[in-house]
């Protein structure tokens, strides 16, 4: 029995000297490894969706909640998008985000026979009756974002000109060439000023560069456009004119386009990324109430953002908050 006691003692302070010796025992995530949230898109890149952001939000995702992420991509000239989805979640993709309006249909219907999982879309439109409790829907609206543009580009301008690029690939091209003149005019209204908009026509970026070259620092223009185009601006040397830009992260990115650009309309799709994977971690599937964001200028999903807000002036500031509210008022 002296025995016993003895080697039980002896390993007692053993197991205490090691315990104290051994270093901390580092929390894991208590979700499964094969968790993932995945960006569904197509093979086809379409500069202006907002899936440049949404990628960006699941990489944060992947660090903030320890999930894995990973892009889907869909040949939409072969593949079968149910049966791509179906192969996605079976991989573990339990979280799909995506903002490409051809897989709305697919992604509700798919949401409504899986409901162990969660879809997040940006864009489009879907009504209520269509939506599935796990399938959170978010407005998107570069029409609007668009108008602000042409409303803050119109309040800068001391030449009574604006200039205005838009790439023919970007996404809804004509409908932001429109919007961002209904913006320049709805600012002459309002300051009884005239300011005439001008169309930058450019067959490729290496022209782009040369339109841009003719510019004096105290025009002011506003380019929606790709990274093709982008490269150019940020590899070009000399004085610039006063840029609004598009889809460029400003703000999360330490890009060296910041210090080119004055201000950029951006999408801001983090939040509802991150409730999305929250929810998915927490089992809470279903939204009870459906999960609805209709107004992404009133949610500020879109948003005009500057570099710096000083550059602006307080009041061209405050007409353009007075002027997102009355656009806000009118899409009510």
């Amino acid at each position: 029995m002296k025995r016993i006691i003895f080697v039980t003692g002896i390993i007692a302070v053993l197991s205490l000297v090691l315990s104290s010796c051994s270093s901390p025992v580092i929390p894991e995530p208590d979700h499964k490894a094969k968790t993932t949230a995945c960006l569904i898109r197509s093979n086809t890149v379409v500069p202006g969706t907002p899936e440049n952001q949404l990628a960006a939000d699941l990489v944060e995702a992947k660090i903030v909640y320890g999930l894995a992420a990973r892009e889907v991509k869909i040949d939409d000239s072969s593949d079968q998008v149910p049966k791509r989805l179906l192969g996605a979640l079976q991989a573990g993709c339990v979280l799909m985000v995506s903002a490409n309006t051809n897989y709305l249909a697919d992604l509700s219907q798919f949401a409504r026979e899986h409901p162990r999982m969660i879809v997040l879309f940006v864009g489009g439109e879907i009504s209520s009756k269509s939506q599935p409790a796990n399938f959170r829907w978010v407005a998107d609206d570069i029409k609007g974002i668009a108008r602000m543009a042409g409303f803050f580009a119109a309040g800068k301008s001391t030449t009574g000109k604006v200039h205005l690029f838009v790439q023919p690939i970007y996404s809804q091209a004509k409908q932001i060439r429109r919007s961002f003149t209904l913006g320049v005019k709805d600012f002459d209204a309002i300051a009884d000023t005239k300011t005439e908009t001008v169309f930058v026509g450019t067959a490729s970026s290496k022209s782009f560069a040369s339109n841009l070259a003719l510019l004096d620092p105290t025009d002011v223009v506003a380019v929606f456009a790709g990274k093709s185009i982008w490269q150019t601006v940020g590899s070009a040397e000399g004085k610039f004119p006063f840029i609004i830009g598009a889809d460029l992260q400003v703000g999360d990115t330490s890009s060296p386009i910041d210090l080119q650009v004055g201000a950029s309309a951006e999408r801001s799709t983090a939040r509802h990324v991150f409730r999305a994977a929250s929810a998915l971690l927490d089992r809470e599937f279903a939204s009870d109430p459906l999960y609805r964001k209709p107004g992404a200028l009133e949610f500020n999903t879109v948003q005009l953002r500057l570099t710096d807000a000083q550059s602006a002036g307080v009041a061209l500031l405050e007409s353009l908050e007075a002027y997102r509210q009355e656009l806000i008022s009118s899409t009510n």
